[in-house]
């Protein structure tokens, strides 16, 4: 008996051991920032010098893609590391991943991390179910379970693991307590309490996502600069008489938060060995009376948030790993968000599911040889539905799928044409066959009907 407890022991001592020297993870996703409204990619009209830390200090990626051009689906992307030809959730709605599904929250606790999620959940498209990120492996949770109470930033209540909350003074579209500033609070007490064991913090910021809404404080310093401002008289969205100035306070308000994050690791002395990721979950947004021509919220691609072209899907990435990433780092390797898992996986030492199409980019981090996707597929199902795929520089994308007779594909060159203004099918027949077939042949039928296409 004395041997087998000394063995056991020994085993729980090794394990926390092997723990120990894993890094912590923080990855941070907003909603609906595009890809340039930070000035690390371009950005001109205002600064976001914490976010840009991460570029200066790790790696910036310049082909990074979102798994959808809404939230709910490229959430699924994400947190199953599969394609929207694969993954349960293709589209916004009352839908949660399924008992089946495993996460890389499953996969990391696996690993002997510390999981939490902290903001607009990542796991659902929109429910009731409080145990719905815990069942998806995140051992703790703070934050909002629907998707319209995220588009307000003055929410009456949260929950917070599995109980609802009540937020005093909140009335939805004002109140005391700015949810962005209470998520960055629950961020940093996450990463408090679990500062001695390896953890995995999952922080889902709400903004700059509609209501286009921030403290006045944050406002204040862009009156006056954007002129001619824009008034936004209300509706579903909170009314805004300064929509240009507020998006940019909402902006910086957020790159603030980031900061705190990152004081908060070198005051614990974590920084060196905790990686710290940021991006959107799509591309910029034309809602509460925002256009993302306001501020070039998409630099140079085209379209934005609910297209496929590349201003729906192509967002902002940044990671940055002291212990590993070369400073100022920049790769123009293709990466989508079904490559997170894996990435995950390889830095956990835990082996990935294997019907996923996510392949790690740890390579890419490390200076490694990386292996390349031989494609990279999406579709969306709003607005009469559209597919996309992109191999190497070429990519198609077809409109109007749910009807009977879709739009033909269109075929663009993204190193001669970034900003897809020339529909060159016509030109290379061969090539657009060669995509077209693989787009056709890739995808896996829903078991959500009106996730088909006919």
């Amino acid at each position: 008996m004395q041997n087998l407890l000394s063995l056991g022991l020994t085993l729980t001592l090794a394990s926390s051991l092997l723990a120990a020297d894993k890094p912590n993870i923080v990855y941070i996703i907003v909603d609906d920032l595009g890809i340039g409204d930070l000035s690390c990619y371009g950005q001109k009209n205002f600064q976001t010098p914490h976010i840009d830390s991460l570029a200066k200090e790790g790696m910036l990626f310049s082909a990074h893609y979102s798994g959808s051009t809404v939230c709910a689906p490229a959430r699924s992307s994400l947190m199953t590391g599969q394609d929207q030809g694969h993954t349960y959730i293709r589209g916004n709605g009352a839908h949660e991943l399924r008992k089946s599904d495993t996460t890389f929250a499953h996969l990391l606790k696996q690993a002997g991390y510390t999981t939490g999620m902290v903001g607009k959940s990542c796991v659902t498209g929109n429910t009731k179910n409080p145990q719905a990120p815990h069942n998806s492996g995140f051992d703790y949770f703070y934050g909002t379970l629907s998707h319209v109470t995220a588009h307000h930033h003055w929410p009456t209540h949260i929950f917070e693991q599995g109980k609802k909350k009540a937020i005093p003074g909140n009335k939805t579209k004002s109140g005391t307590v700015y949810i962005q500033d209470r998520y960055t609070e629950k961020g940093l007490e996450f990463i408090e309490a679990n500062k001695q064991k390896p953890f995995a913090l999952l922080l889902s910021y709400s903004a700059p996502h509609a209501d286009i809404d921030v403290p006045m404080d944050s406002v204040t310093p862009f009156l006056g600069k954007f002129d001619p401002e824009v008034r936004y008289k209300g509706g579903h969205y909170k009314a805004c008489n300064h929509v240009k100035a507020t998006y940019a306070g909402m902006v910086t308000r957020l790159d603030k938060h980031v900061g705190s994050i990152l004081a908060k690791l070198k005051e614990l002395d974590l920084d060196e060995n905790t990686i710290v990721s940021f991006t959107s979950d799509n591309g910029p947004t034309k809602a509460g009376g925002y256009h993302w021509d306001f501020h070039n919220s998409n630099g140079k691609l085209r379209g934005g948030k609910r297209d496929l072209y590349e201003g729906g899907i192509r967002v902002p990435f940044l990671v940055r790993w002291p212990a590993k990433i070369k400073p100022a780092s920049i790769t123009h390797h293709p990466s989508a968000f079904w490559d997170v898992l894996p990435t995950f996986c390889d830095i956990a030492q835990v082996t990935p599911p294997k019907n996923i199409q996510g392949i790690s980019f740890l390579p890419t981090l490390t200076g490694s040889t990386q292996p390349a996707h031989p494609y990279l597929y999406w579709e969306f199902h709003e607005k009469g539905g559209k597919v996309a795929l992109r191999k190497d520089h070429w990519k198609i994308v077809r409109l109007n799928m749910h009807a009977k007779s879709p739009s033909p594909y269109e075929l663009y060159n993204l190193i001669e044409d970034p900003s897809e203004t020339s529909n060159i099918a016509e030109k290379h027949p061969e090539k657009l066959q060669e995509l077209t077939t693989l787009l056709e042949n890739h995808r896996q039928k829903s078991p959500i009907k009106k996730w088909n296409f006919r």
